[in-house]
């Protein structure tokens, strides 16, 4: 049983140690900026049930109308 726990409680720290690295070097690479606007991003699976599986390009647009002015790309055919 105290080898399980040993086994435990070094995963724990291994986990607590990559989480904290990983959210230090996401801090340092954007010098404390927020993130821009969007969907709450769930604890582990982030915004993985958020992405379109179908027509992804409509999920977008409407994500876009929903949490910030979007900057689209609009082709206007020239005169001939």
């Amino acid at each position: 049983m105290q080898f399980l726990f040993i086994n435990l409680v070094d995963c724990l720290a291994f986990s607590l140690f990559l989480y904290l690295l990983v959210a230090f070097r996401d801090y340092r690479r954007r010098r404390g900026l927020p993130y821009p606007p969007g969907p709450p991003p769930w604890p582990i699976i982030g915004n993985l049930l958020d992405v379109p599986k179908k027509a992804p390009w409509i999920g977008y647009a409407d994500m876009s109308k929903k949490y910030g002015m979007g900057n689209f790309l609009v082709t206007v055919p020239s005169p001939s």
